[in-house]
């Protein structure tokens, strides 16, 4: 250690490291600075320095480096010489003498300073040798970690060269073996390749499992294939396995090879892939999924019967076109030898081919069924072709027949004849539905007695009724052994019987056009068994065009007596035509007919003179026009066109629109209604409509003076009542001297009277102004709970009195009423008066007010009012003594009351539904009720809203 040595070093470090990289070989510096990071990055500082390229800040960092770690090693501490040496490698090792010339350089460019800068020659001299030996001991350190990477390359390279032989020897080894492996293959595949033949599938399986066993020396191999058919009665069924259905695959076991054979024949594996626990089975797992599985310890519970407990296994699918046709499982206990990956490939690859083989065997085998099943369906068809032939000649000759008579007698002997001809039947006949008596008729026959013609059997009975009733040809093979036939299907009587047709065998085909049965052709043989198919096949075809000739020849006869008919029918319309017409002509009120789309059909000489048009001008004309025309006040009510959408009401009953309106200073009543045809499917056909007019002009003058005497009545009737009920009052207040109780109560009794007619006079004077449209109508937005807080303050007394529980539901933002007040609070008035009055003491009364839903309204109110505007709905429902079901329809007329048991205590004079009605429906309203006896009633009415 020299601190006088690591002090001048780093007062003159500037000077110094000047001189020292002008004097060091640029060579030197150059080469260390590309390789002055080793393996791992390592330089001349403690931490790796990371050298680049040899510019100049790159060598003044490798000699301040440098510099540090001898300043530091002066200073006592070289542990940064020590890890230089020990950052030498493999890469830093050539370089060496560079840094050792460095070393060098330093110290000549420190002994030439030292001589120019320091007079003193003992401290110089003492500096320089301590320089020498510090530059010495650097200079040792490289050469000693030079020497033990040298001896450290030396021994890593005679460990490579050892390791080489090593691996040449193993590859020598197993290039051999892959060569007897490859000329084994070789010999596999030309043995695959020859084989086509079925008959060489066992030898070709044999050939798979000995040559596997030879390369691979394993201890068991089984060959599995799977097997359309269905399991064996012998097959042993492993516990691994599913109920037996549509699903269910089988894998059948062909053979097995090893040392160690497993007892597996016989055994089957029975697959269901929609079973989860199917796919831990090696085996099974293989075929399902197509893949190659291998596991060297497999778990024997979740393996099947063919598993050999402590086994490696190797299970590889025979796939053809992506399908698994079966499974090689090769097992060995020392799978790590045995089943190397280079075996597993040896196996994969003989696996491939023998799955190619024996598809082929497989397809060479059904192209050579084939082409023996085709050898035989040309032979047959041959036969077939003939046979057909034959028959299209027979079914041209009827068909030429059925085309060319409407016959029926002729058609039917011929076709017989033809069939039992082509057929060489013995006999046979043709049984005919009578359309009268619906009983066969024998209406042709061959080889049977004459006195068959026009025998007839009832419906099902022998085996004519038998195939009329089922509809299906039938062949018997032994008339004496079949129940169904009788010998009067053949003959009218026992004695008539002869040996052909009380033995052999018959064919009877249904005679079917148009789906309806017309009759049954019979053809028989004396011999037993002698009818096929093939006869029935042309009976059947034969029997269509029979079929179709008797529709055509009973159709002429239909349409024949159709003709007749229609001619007899149009003779009568043409009659009830004229009448009709007379009938129209002759009516006073008018009839206009339209079509569907309004243009006018007829019209009698009434419609013409009231609507004052002429009927040449009518029938140009439509009806919508007319009315816009003549009466446009009737459209809002009777709209044609609105008719013609919804012609039917609620109860799917004709709608009928009526208006009363006044076309040229008469008074006319319009009924408008659809003309409707109902079809056989119950379906309606709107054909167009029909218009009554009727003149009312005298009935309305005598109602309008009718109407006046009553008004005049009452006025009359109400100035005297209203002076009764003034002096009335004033006796009863004293104002004439005083009165005793009395006196007073028949004041009060008079009183009471007065107040009584002139309520009735007041009531009768409304229902006259509504009669005669003179009643005036203020109609305005109005909130229902003004007008109905005002009735209800009118009747509370009565309420109280009565003991009434009063129930008012009117939810907020519920729409404006249009209507007049007046007439709303009547309205009200009534209908809530008869709730009181008609519920005995200490009842229940709701009062609730909604939108309408128009859907929630009876059909018979719906039907009369406009669709698509916005109503208000009204509800008043008590618990009362209800109104009986045939009184509820008499419930509005005038001066009817109900029988109940409050009839007398309520008292009243049955006007005031009368009067409620009308106007709720001079706002544009309905009312409607539902009433229960001793349950009490709910009058509902709608009234426009905004």
């Amino acid at each position: 250690m020299s601190l006088e040595l690591a002090q001048w070093l780093t007062e003159h470090q500037q000077t110094l490291l000047s001189r020292w990289v002008a004097q060091a070989a640029p060579n030197a510096l150059t080469s260390l600075s590309h390789k002055g990071r080793g393996a791992g990055g390592e330089g001349l500082r403690h931490e790796p320095i990371p050298f680049t390229t040899a510019n100049g800040e790159d060598i003044d960092r490798i000699t301040n480096d440098m510099y540090q770690h001898l300043v530091l090693a002066a200073q006592g501490d070289r542990t940064a010489l020590h890890t230089l040496g020990a950052h030498l490698n493999a890469d830093t090792f050539a370089y060496v003498p560079q840094l050792l010339e460095l070393g060098f350089q330093l110290r000549r460019a420190a002994w030439d300073m030292l001589q120019a800068d320091m007079t003193e020659p003992t401290r110089q001299q003492a500096l320089m040798d301590e320089l020498i030996e510090l530059v010495e001991y650097f200079a040792g350190v490289v050469t000693q970690a030079a020497v033990q990477q040298a001896r450290h390359e030396i021994q890593e390279r005679s460990e490579q060269a050892e390791f080489i032989a090593q691996s040449m020897t193993v590859a020598i080894e197993e290039s051999d073996r892959t060569a007897l492996q490859l000329s084994a293959l070789n010999d596999v595949s030309q043995m695959l390749a020859a084989s086509l033949d079925s008959t060489e599938q066992d030898q070709v399986i044999d050939l798979i499992g000995n040559q596997l066993n030879q390369l691979l020396d394993v201890a068991h191999i089984a060959l599995w294939l799977d097997d359309e058919s269905d399991v064996p009665d012998d097959t042993i069924v492993p516990s691994l396995t599913v109920a037996h259905d549509s699903t269910t695959r089988t894998l059948s076991l062909q053979q097995t090879w090893g040392s160690e054979t497993h007892p597996l024949q016989g055994v089957c594996l029975l697959i269901n892939p929609e079973n989860e626990d199917h796919y831990h089975d090696l085996t099974i797992a293989a075929y399902l999924t197509g893949e190659i599985l291998f596991e060297m310890q497999p778990e024997p519970e979740q393996q099947g019967i063919w598993y050999q407990p402590g086994y490696g296994v190797l299970a590889l699918p025979l796939l053809v076109k992506e399908r698994a046709i079966g499974v090689l499982v090769l097992q060995d206990p020392n799978p790590d030898d045995k089943l190397t990956r280079q075996q597993r490939e040896v196996a994969r690859t003989i696996v491939s081919q023998a799955a190619i083989v024996l598809d082929n065997i497989r397809l060479y085998a059904e192209i050579r069924r084939f082409n023996s099943e085709l050898e035989q369906v040309i032979t047959q068809r041959t036969s077939e072709l003939q046979t057909e032939k034959d028959r299209l000649h027979t079914l041209h000759e009827i068909s030429t027949e059925v085309s060319s008579t409407l016959d029926l007698d002729t058609l039917l002997e011929t076709s017989l004849t033809a069939l039992v001809r082509i057929t060489s039947a013995s006999y046979g006949m043709v049984m005919v539905i009578d359309q009268e008596s619906f009983q066969l008729e024998t209406r042709a026959r061959l080889g049977l007695p004459e006195e068959n013609l026009h025998h007839r059997l009832p419906m099902g009975t022998g085996i004519a009724g038998w195939v009329v009733e089922h509809k299906k040809p039938v062949i018997i093979v032994d008339v004496h052994l079949d129940e169904r036939v009788l010998i009067s299907d053949l003959t009218l009587d026992d004695d008539a019987a002869d040996e052909q047709t009380l033995s052999g065998s018959l064919i009877a085909v249904p005679l079917i056009a148009h789906n309806e049965v017309s009759g049954v052709i019979i053809i028989g043989h004396p011999q037993k068994t002698y009818f096929n198919d093939d006869h029935l096949r042309m009976l059947t075809a034969s029997a269509g065009a029979i079929a179709l000739g008797i529709h055509n020849a009973n159709l002429y006869l239909a349409i024949v007596s159709e003709m007749e008919y229609r001619s007899e029918l149009l003779q009568r319309q043409r009659r009830e035509t004229t009448q009709i017409q007379s009938i129209l002509q002759s009516l006073s009120d008018g009839v206009v007919v339209c079509d569907a789309d309004g243009d006018i059909l007829l019209a009698n000489p009434a419609a013409s003179r009231i609507l004052n048009y002429e009927i040449e001008q009518l029938l140009l004309s439509n009806l919508q026009t007319v009315q816009e025309r003549m009466m446009p006040a009737s459209i809002a009510d009777m709209s044609l066109i609105e008719l013609m959408q919804r012609p039917m009401n609620t109860n799917n009953e004709p709608r009928i629109l009526e208006h009363t309106t006044r076309i040229d200073r008469h008074d006319v009543n319009l009924k408008l209604g659809p003309v409707i045809k109902e079809n056989i499917q119950e379906d309606i056909e709107i054909l167009g409509a029909l218009l009554v007019i009727r003149d009312i002009t005298r009935e309305r003058q005598y109602d309008r003076l009718k109407t006046e005497f009553i008004g005049t009545m009452s006025h009359e009737l109400r100035t005297p009542m209203t002076a009764i009920k003034g002096f009335t009052q004033m006796l009863a207040m004293g104002g004439l001297g005083q009165i005793n109780d009395t006196q007073r109560e028949i004041l009060t009794t008079i009183q009471t009277n007065a107040e009584r007619m002139i309520s009735i006079i007041n009531d009768v004077l409304s229902i006259t102004k509504i009669e005669t449209g003179a009643i005036d109508l203020e109609i305005r937005p109005l909130h229902l709970v003004e007008v109905l807080s005002g009735v209800v303050s009118e009747l509370q007394s009565f309420i109280s009195k009565r003991q009434h529980e009063l129930h008012l539901s009117i939810p907020p933002g519920l729409p404006l009423i249009r209507a007049d007040r007046t007439c709303l609070h009547q309205i009200l008035f009534n209908i809530l008066g008869n709730a009181v009055k008609y519920t005995p003491s200490e009842g229940e009364i709701w009062v609730e007010a909604y939108e309408a839903n128009l859907d929630a309204i009876p059909g018979t109110v719906r039907d009369k009012i406009i669709a698509g505007r916005r109503y208000t709905r009204i509800d008043i429902r008590d618990t009362g003594v209800g109104i009986a079901a045939e009184e509820q329809e008499r419930i509005f007329e005038r001066f009817y009351r109900t029988e109940n048991p409050l009839k007398v205590e309520a008292g009243g004079t049955g006007l005031g539904l009368s009067l409620t009605k009308p106007l709720i429906e001079l706002l544009g309203g309905r009312i409607w009720l539902k009433s229960e006896i001793n349950e009490g009633s709910t009058f509902s009415f709608i009234l426009p809203a905004v």
